[in-house]
């Protein structure tokens, strides 16, 4: 089901406003708006990535997401409108096909719980980073940030 980890993520990604409630449709235009950019790109992994700001508060309507890419090393000299992300964080993770995303983040959190962890939310991004296959069924992994002194001591 879900595992925890420390994780290091590099990613040359554009920044994004909207509703969340409109974030299904909008997350994945600006992915195809980036990639029709991205082999400006040095050191590109080519692997998608999308960051999310959670909401600070109930009321919250409109938020902050990140889309672009893994990139190996910090790279200078980005096309306009690009930036450069490093985030170190402990996450639980979880993979599963881009279909059932939904489900994923259901039972993500039902293992967050069962395992006696809490989200770092809204303080740290939830990331999802997406693997093409070849038969178009997509894969994703879902990290949610963690926060529980008993992994202090975990290392990368």
């Amino acid at each position: 089901m879900g595992k925890l980890v420390l994780k290091d993520f590099k990613a040359v990604v554009t920044r994004n406003r909207g509703l969340f409630k409109d974030y299904a449709k909008l997350v994945p235009h600006a992915a195809r708006h980036f990639l029709e950019r991205a082999k400006d790109i040095p050191i590109n992994m080519g692997i998608e990535v999308s960051i999310y700001e959670p909401p600070t508060n109930p009321n919250q309507l409109e938020g902050t997401f990140y889309v672009g890419i893994l990139v190996n090393s910090e790279i200078e000299n980005l096309p306009d409108g690009m930036e450069y992300k490093h985030i170190l964080q402990h996450y639980a993770v979880i993979k599963g096909k881009i279909t059932e995303i939904a489900n994923l983040y259901s039972r993500i959190d039902q293992w967050i719980v069962e395992q006696g962890y809490k989200r770092d939310t809204p303080e740290h991004y939830i990331i999802e980073v997406y693997y093409p296959e070849k038969n178009d069924q997509e894969e994703v992994e879902v990290y949610i940030p963690i926060k529980n002194e008993r992994f202090l001591n975990l290392r990368v």
